[in-house]
């Protein structure tokens, strides 16, 4: 059961971060540390996401 509710929220924070990146890109002066970090989380969350997958 705790498996399947961290896989829940990986798959939130990676949604979340998709997000506002698009956000993000959507301003037309972008803060850069901003997209940095939600491109980062996205990644570390997919990463996390999908490794449950190859235990």
């Amino acid at each position: 059961m705790p498996s399947i509710l961290l896989q829940i929220a990986f798959a939130i924070i990676f949604i979340w971060s998709i997000i506002m990146l698009v956000q993000d890109f959507k301003i037309a002066r972008k803060v850069w540390m901003n997209v940095l970090l939600h491109a980062s989380v996205a990644v570390v969350s997919l990463h996390f996401f999908l490794s449950f997958y190859t235990m």
